[in-house]
């Protein structure tokens, strides 16, 4: 499957910030059901990327056009949120970015990560199976890192109820570098990647942001900048092959 392109903003909040940015809209600002009926969840991803750190250095040099291979796990462990595992191809060109993505089991996602053939799926799943197969390879991707979080998810609607937007915030995200073997709703992550009362928000759509938001968000001096996950736990932990002229 694969996801329309669409922008795609981040912003580090206090999260003071992100309570009177929630407050600021009511009844506008809805929990996204898809996570439940509060929104809420865990998320936790394996990375994968060579044995250089292609993916970070590209990150770092900021190459318009590059792509991120991760698995993706959501659910918890009592089941009352469904588990469910993605193989993503995240594409980012320029200011737009889309997600290809294909649902598989746990463990034959993390064999095919570790250099497992997949079982025979749909065309469309097998044409993006074939892409990540070419990154691990070709280009030597491999799990790197595991990344787990909270994810609070909401949809920015109009009067009328029509989605405007789609806003998440991660907050507890915490990585590890040993243990490549991702989990639900994995307590294993113990390096804090953000500081203590920070979040992560996710702006997204498919056209510009509506003028009121983007007017409250200048209004407080909350500006988007690049962040990632996975390239700001290989800053702050991760062993950093020196980066070749």
């Amino acid at each position: 499957m694969e996801i329309a392109a669409r922008f795609e903003l981040k912003y580090i909040l206090s999260l003071a910030e992100r309570d009177a940015l929630l407050a600021h809209f009511p009844g506008r600002v809805l929990p996204d059901m898809l996570g439940g009926p509060t929104g809420h969840y865990p998320v936790v991803s394996l990375y994968c990327d060579s044995a250089d750190r292609r993916c970070y250095w590209d990150n770092w040099r900021g190459v318009p056009s590059r792509r991120k291979l991760r698995l993706r796990l959501y659910g918890t462990k009592d089941g009352a949120i469904p588990a469910a595992t993605f193989l993503e191809i995240k594409h980012r060109d320029g200011g737009a970015g889309a997600k290809r993505r294909v649902q598989l089991p746990l463990e034959q996602a993390v064999a095919f990560a570790n250099g497992a053939e997949a079982l025979e799926t749909a065309p469309a799943d097998a044409r993006i199976l074939a892409e990540a197969r070419q990154l691990i390879s070709v280009e030597g991707f491999q799990p790197a890192c595991v990344i787990r979080y909270d994810r609070h998810a909401y949809r920015l609607v109009d009067e009328a109820g029509h989605e405007q937007l789609r806003l998440t915030f991660d907050q507890g995200i915490r990585c590890r570098f040993d243990d490549l073997t991702p989990r639900t709703e994995d307590d294993g992550c113990t390096l804090p990647v953000l500081h203590a009362g920070q979040c992560l928000m996710e702006v997204k759509g498919a056209t510009a942001a509506p003028y009121d938001f983007a007017r409250f968000l200048s209004g407080h001096g909350i500006f988007p900048r690049p962040f990632s996950k996975y390239a700001e736990s290989v800053r702050q932990y991760g062993a950093t092959p020196a980066l070749s002229a």
